[in-house]
């Protein structure tokens, strides 16, 4: 995986800085998203859905809160080993401070150390990989690096879940987005006293994340197969896309 620049380190811990000031008010304001554990949930169910029986090894990459462990732990029950990663410490505060069966564990890390972590703590690799919401938080020079290191970290015949808000290159999706944070989430975060910088920046950076073309692109660059693409029902169809994909067995042709 190549070295990520001081520049991009720079801008990933201001990013940081501000999730860490949103993390006291983050679970409040994801409650009053419609659909949101539910999609959520669902991704869970789907990864886990596509392995294997028995006890599983996970990675909830940039976890948060600790709201996708939590619906990992829901679908993968409470014997599996789930680690999850965040390069925010108030979120992973926020994560640590819940109850969580014996196999579960947080690291406070970037996606893009995910090798070095890895080695810290696994012994070997993962079944699957969920991530939710964190390539777009990724700059996208790096995209690809994180995406391989996440594929190198899934044992071959392992599955990888990745949702988030795709909207470019779909104008109805991308007005959509635009009059939801507008009417309803800068209000919402401004009631409940979030950090408005953050919910700013989610606007942005959703208009700017790959459009589901390009990420297709970035998963088949690092080998994975097997994409399978859904969309959940209500206000977020169309913005709102999970992507399951397969890392292959050894000497398997896509």
């Amino acid at each position: 995986m190549a070295d990520v620049s001081r520049t991009g380190r720079r801008t990933t811990a201001r990013l940081d800085e501000e999730f860490d000031r949103a993390a006291g008010r983050y679970d409040l304001l994801t409650r009053l998203n419609p659909g949101y554990h539910g999609a959520l949930a669902g991704a869970a169910a789907d990864l886990v859905g596509a392995l294997p029986e028995g006890p599983l090894v996970l990675w909830d990459l940039g976890c948060g809160s600790g709201l996708s462990t939590g619906a990992l732990v829901g679908a993968a029950g409470p014997r599996a080993r789930i680690v999850g990663l965040d390069a925010s410490a108030g979120m992973l505060a926020q994560a640590r401070a819940k109850e969580w069966p014996p196999g579960v564990s947080f690291v406070h890390a970037l996606a893009q150390d995910l090798p070095v972590v890895a080695a810290a703590e696994l012994d070997g690799t993962a079944d699957g990989v969920l991530a939710a919401y964190l390539l777009r938080n990724v700059p996208a020079g790096q995209r690809d690096d994180v995406v391989a290191a996440i594929v190198d970290q899934v044992r071959p015949g392992g599955w990888v879940a990745l949702q988030d808000y795709h909207v470019k290159g779909d104008r109805r999706a991308a007005l959509t987005w635009s009059a939801v944070c507008r009417l309803v989430v800068t209000p919402l975060a401004a009631l409940t006293r979030g950090n408005p910088a953050i919910y700013a920046y989610l606007r942005r950076s959703v208009l700017d994340n790959d459009s589901t073309g390009e990420l297709a692109a970035r998963l088949h660059r690092a080998g994975l197969v097997d994409l399978r693409w859904s969309t959940p029902r209500g206000w977020q169809r169309g913005i709102l896309h999970t992507v399951l994909a397969r890392r292959p067995h050894e000497g398997e042709t896509s």
